[in-house]
């Protein structure tokens, strides 16, 4: 059984009674038939014995016999006849063979067809395009998963474990459509990357350390927020923050930096939330009750 396209039968019926309605003797029925790219050895003599409705419907049996069911020329018969606006008036007017109304009834009627061919396809590719690119997520995040997991076993020095976090970090705000520059240096500061979000410009700064040493660091950060013209800032904490960080970014100050930890880092890569989603409710909690430190997923306060 042939594995190539095949043109469907509603499509099939339209066009040849669309042949029927425009083309009165056998003869101008093989002429188009023969322009459209039928093979000479499909097509009848002109005085064949069989009416116009046979001579159409063996014409397009043999064509589904071909390799590949005769979609090129079906395909080339949809072009033509959709867009047929010549009536010839000899069959039509003089001899009344033929009635414009209803060939044009039936052109209207292909056409119709052909549309919601089209519409089910884009529509088909378009699913297809999703599923595909949910597999790819999918597997996008098992691999990243691994790289994160393995930053926990033991034999790797914390410069080995910055540096791969570092690495890490960049590429799952990639793959979750969230582009994260290049750790870049300025006088007396260095910045571990950035990201611009919904219009605005964030610094990041990622560390891999007990919550209990954070403070000082975090609040050495949100001083460098402070510096930027309109300054956001994400700091990223594996191990999380303690009571002492979180006072030492919102206290007394407008608050310019949101907080994540590695629980947050899981419910991404276990796709129970998108990278989006988290950044959002996060800057929404910043933004309308002063809280740093949210889970995305619970949708509440971590401390």
């Amino acid at each position: 059984m042939s594995s190539a396209p095949e043109i469907p039968l509603d499509l099939r019926e339209r066009m040849h009674s669309c042949i029927l309605a425009l083309f009165w003797p056998k003869k101008k029925i093989i002429e188009f038939l023969s322009d459209v790219g039928v093979p000479q050895r499909f097509l009848p003599a002109a005085d064949i014995e069989v009416s116009r409705r046979d001579l159409v419907t063996e014409v397009f049996a043999k064509l589904g016999t071909s390799p590949d069911r005769g979609y090129a020329v079906f395909q080339a018969m949809i072009d033509q006849l959709s867009t047929w606006s010549y009536f010839d008036p000899y069959y039509f007017d003089n001899l009344k063979k033929l009635d414009r109304g209803e060939a044009a009834k039936q052109i209207e009627t292909l056409k119709r067809a052909v549309e919601r061919r089209n519409a089910n396809t884009v529509s088909r590719r378009a699913s297809a395009a999703a599923t595909q690119k949910q597999h790819n997520a999918a597997t996008d995040l098992a691999t990243l998963k691994r790289t994160f997991e393995k930053m926990f076993g033991t034999g790797m020095t914390p410069q080995q474990r910055g540096r791969l976090f570092e690495v890490f970090l960049k590429e799952l705000f990639r793959r979750q459509s969230v582009k994260m520059g290049d750790p870049f240096r300025l006088v007396g500061e260095e910045i571990d990357g950035s990201f611009k979000f919904e219009g605005e410009n964030y610094i990041v700064e990622a560390k891999w350390q007990e919550p209990s040493t954070s403070t000082q660091q975090l609040y050495v950060f949100a001083h460098k927020v402070d510096g930027k013209m309109y300054g956001r800032g994400l700091f990223i904490s594996v191990n999380g923050f303690s009571n002492e960080s979180i006072r030492a970014v919102v206290h007394g100050k407008h608050i310019q930096t949101i907080l994540m930890d590695g629980e947050d880092l899981s419910h991404v890569l276990e796709d129970r939330i998108t990278l989006e989603a988290l950044l959002d409710y996060k800057i929404r909690a910043a933004q309308t009750r002063g809280e740093v430190y949210v889970c995305g997923l619970r949708q509440a306060a971590k401390i």
